[in-house]
Parts: structure tokens; C-alpha cells; sequence
């Protein structure tokens, strides 16, 4: 008995570290523009496969980052499917390499010195895309909730900080018109199944 109350302890601490900047679970996605969430959640699940492959990556990045694990898969689902999407490690017709598609050309990061499928590449750009968006969107909206300023990120993830603007029009502009809303929405699916 000791050892099962030890463990959901230790999970419930672990699923605390990870709110920093909000908690997914608190927001009211729209999913993709065509299909809603109904859509967003069809295509994460059907990703779940690959996500699961890197699940350590996933968990330890968002550890050290503070930010959901759930969050940081839904981003790659989008980016790439979780890697499926890819050629050789190659995204966005060769211009973006890796799971969380580091942007060859524009990012400023050493997008190809790691494996396109490593714990590094995916804590680099937690860490050095998303997280420095958040810091950013905090200042340029230090009155949006935590949940707004990460969703806020992540639409930045696609279009830049400079975009996001206003809150009703977070994705105005992004792939899609749906970015963030269809990330996020991704992110409450995988939460939804195990993802903290």
C-alpha cells in the first residue's frame, strides 16, 4: 500500500512541475477549422504510435521546462505526425529537420548537428523555441492567463511572436487558421490518455 501511495505522489508532484505556464486542460480549444476536435483528435490518435516512441524525450524535456509533456507531443503531432510526416529526418520540402521541425533556415538554431528523433532535438526546441515564446508573449501580454499566454506560444511556434496580436485572433495568420487551437486540442486528447 505504501509503495502505491509513494507512486501516485511522485506522479501527482511530476504532473505539478509541469504547470508553469498554464495547464492545458483549462482552455477550450476549437481544433482544426475543418472538423473542430473531433478532427484534431482522429489525427493524434492515430500518431499516438510514434509519440509513444519517444514518450521518455517528451516527459524528461518537459521536466526540465515546466511545461506539459501532453503540450510538446501535440506539437509534434502537428509538425510532423510524430515523424511520420518526414523524409530522412526532412520536413517542409528539406527546409525544417526533425520531429519538432527546427526551421533550417530561420530559426538560428544548429537545427541538424542532432538526430532528427533525439531527446536533444526535442528539448532544444522546447527550450530554445517554445519556451523563449512564452517568455516573450508574457511580456507582450502580461495580462492574458497562463493558458492564454501558452497557447499564445505555441501559435508563435508557427508564425512568430510578433504575430500574436490579440487573443480572438491568436490564429489569424497561422497554417490554417488553426495552429494553436488545433495543437491545444491535441494536447487535451493526449491528456486525456496518459500524457501529463
Amino acid at each position: 500500500m505504501f509503495v502505491i501511495v509513494l507512486c501516485a505522489l511522485v506522479a501527482y508532484a511530476n504532473a505539478a512541475n509541469r504547470l508553469c505556464y498554464g495547464d492545458v486542460m483549462k482552455l477550450t480549444p476549437h481544433g482544426k477549422a475543418s472538423g473542430g476536435v473531433t478532427a484534431s483528435n482522429s489525427i493524434v490518435s492515430s500518431d499516438l504510435a510514434a509519440l509513444n516512441a519517444h514518450k521518455n524525450c517528451y516527459d524528461a524535456s518537459a521536466d526540465r521546462n515546466c511545461i506539459q509533456a501532453s503540450v510538446i507531443a501535440a506539437l509534434a503531432s502537428r509538425e510532423s505526425n510524430g515523424g511520420k510526416a518526414l523524409q530522412n529526418g526532412y520536413g517542409d520540402g528539406g527546409k525544417a529537420w526533425g520531429i519538432l521541425q527546427c526551421d533550417i533556415v530561420h530559426s538560428g538554431q544548429p537545427c541538424t548537428s542532432v538526430a532528427w528523433n533525439s531527446c536533444e532535438h526535442i528539448e532544444m526546441m522546447v527550450h530554445n523555441i517554445l519556451l523563449a515564446n512564452i517568455h516573450t508573449i508574457q511580456r507582450m501580454h502580461p495580462t492574458w492567463p497562463p493558458e492564454h499566454q501558452l497557447q499564445g506560444a505555441v501559435a508563435a511556434y508557427n508564425f512568430g511572436t510578433r504575430n500574436v496580436q490579440t487573443w480572438a485572433g491568436v490564429d489569424v495568420g497561422t497554417t490554417g487558421g488553426d495552429y494553436s487551437n488545433d495543437v491545444m486540442a491535441r494536447a487535451q486528447w493526449l491528456h486525456n490518455h496518459g500524457w501529463n
